[in-house]
């Protein structure tokens, strides 16, 4: 199984468990800048705000605060752009972890209050 299938299969997990689990006042979302696009539409998607690097989910908290969850195989390794928008996060107060297991996932969510 290629990486970025494990990556999307354990995605897909974490927000299947966020759909039962999450408290209702937390709100959650996928940053979708993965995939195949033409160099016409990845300039289209850039002046439109997308940026390198990003999380792959946006989890919105109680208390005004946002997450992020990067996820990543148990050999995945961030990108610079990957690193950068983490110590962005940090400085701005953000949390920010990755996971790279469902397990891995659960606690994180449980620490950052998501859960019920």
């Amino acid at each position: 199984m290629k990486r970025g299938d494990e990556e999307h299969k354990l995605q897909v997990l974490v927000i299947d468990y966020l759909t039962v689990a999450a408290k209702k006042d937390v709100y959650w979302f996928a940053i979708p800048n993965a995939g195949i696009r033409t160099p016409r539409m990845g300039a289209r998607m850039k002046r439109e705000g997308m940026r390198s690097g990003l999380a792959d989910l946006c989890v919105m908290l109680p208390g005004g605060r946002v997450g992020w969850l990067e996820m990543k195989t148990k050999t995945g390794r961030q990108s610079v752009e990957q690193k950068n928008f983490q110590l962005i996060c940090l400085a701005l107060n953000h949390p920010y972890a990755i996971a790279r297991s469902f397990d891995e996932a659960g606690k994180i969510l449980k620490l950052w209050g998501a859960l019920k």
